[in-house]
């Protein structure tokens, strides 16, 4: 989480934890001055939009992909500073609500699945990186500049065409390479609550093996006030990842509706880019970096949610298991195991603003809409082409 926060912090978007206690202040004018850039950014590409006489579609697709992924972002930075301080509490939630819970057992486990994690967030983030790079080098303006933007100055001197590079640079930069890092820290918090279901399955599973093989028959026994403790706080690891999930959902759900809406409509525009538009390598390969980048944003949190869903359901069997198991044990036992089995019996998940599961099988049908829209289109543009 360290390898995130510490370039969250430092490019304006999220505070490290570590300096929550201090005056947000400067922090948050800092913020308001790089997210500046995006927004002068937004307002140069829609007054080009807006004084483009030539009525080229292909312009004004890239126009309103553009200006639609900086707005995004800018949201998404608004969003960060209203909801600070839940998202402080959901990075340092192993250490402060799971601590009680873990055992020198779960550390190995926590370890090799944290290594996965870090290494596919950080592939995801030097993605965004190489992805930044090739745009940026690969001109669409007539002024030679990797994006189309009305400017106060004249772009074709050596001195404004470096300080219009470089404007595009930093802005570029910016909403793409951090909002990868912004979701590879959101789903870095997803794939930490699933390793505590892990962990918490794991421990289900061995208190019915050692239950099995050693019955309790009677509440007066001092095995019986083990079993019993150990199952009352694998209770409460449950309701704690539960309550996690829920601030998650409830901070992640609204942000990555507008962002599932807003990939799947720059999906379609770019792919008919490519199939109507696109001329040589050079172009072929600009849209579909950034066609790319937007399907790679949306399929972390449908990768990770997917993940998230199936080990609560592995939760809900191996309580299953465990009660099956345990039908010989007094009955304050089995009626706990019975209520945390019930309970996981409805998987936990993460939503887009309620409407859909950010899952697997939610990635293709937001991918199946995208094409929808573009065929049809297509088939629009087609028709026009046709002579009457």
């Amino acid at each position: 989480m360290g390898h995130l926060l510490t370039p969250l912090h430092w490019t304006g978007v999220l505070r490290h934890p570590r300096y929550s206690h201090q005056s947000p202040l400067l922090f948050r004018l800092y913020t308001a001055a790089v997210s500046s850039f995006a927004l002068c950014f937004i307002c140069s590409e829609a007054a080009a939009l807006v004084h483009d006489d030539t009525g080229d579609m292909d312009v004004i697709i890239l126009l309103i992909s553009t200006i639609n992924t900086a707005s995004i972002w800018i949201i998404r930075m608004v969003h960060i500073a209203v909801f600070e301080r839940d998202f402080h509490k959901l990075a340092v939630q192993v250490g402060h609500d799971f601590a009680e819970f873990l055992t020198w057992e779960d550390i190995p486990v926590m370890r090799a699945k944290s290594r996965r994690v870090r290494r596919f967030t950080l592939g995801v983030v030097w993605f965004g990186v190489s992805a930044c790079s090739y745009f940026l080098v690969s001109p669409v303006s007539p002024e030679g500049l990797p994006f189309i933007l009305a400017l106060p100055f004249d772009a074709t001197t050596p001195l404004g065409f470096a300080v219009s590079w470089l404007f595009c640079t930093i802005t570029c930069m910016h909403a793409v390479v951090m909002t990868m890092a912004l979701d590879s820290f959101n789903v870095s918090l997803i794939a930490q609550l699933r390793i505590q279901l892990t962990l918490l399955s794991n421990k289900i599973v061995s208190l019915a093996r050692e239950m099995s093989q050693r019955p309790i028959y009677s509440p007066e026994t001092s095995s019986y006030h083990e079993l019993h403790s150990r199952l009352e706080k694998c209770v409460r690891h449950h309701q704690t990842i539960i309550r996690n999930v829920d601030l998650l959902e409830r901070r992640l759900g609204s942000i990555l509706l507008a962002q599932s809406i807003s990939i799947g409509a720059v999906a379609c525009f770019q792919m008919f880019q490519i199939a109507t538009s696109a001329n040589g390598v050079q172009q072929v390969g600009k849209f579909g970096c950034y066609l790319t980048t937007m399907l790679t944003e949306l399929f972390v949190y449908c990768w990770f949610g997917d993940d998230l869903i199936t080990e609560s359901e592995k939760l809900a069997l191996a309580a299953y298991e465990a009660l099956a198991s345990l039908q010989g044990c007094p009955m304050p036992i089995t009626r706990s195991l019975l209520l945390l089995m019930q309970r996981a019996q409805r998987p936990l998940c993460i939503t887009a603003g309620g409407f859909f599961p950010l899952s697997r099988e939610s990635y293709v049908a937001v991918l199946n809409v995208s094409y929808s829209f573009f065929a049809i289109l297509r088939n629009f543009k087609e028709e026009e082409q046709q002579p009457d």
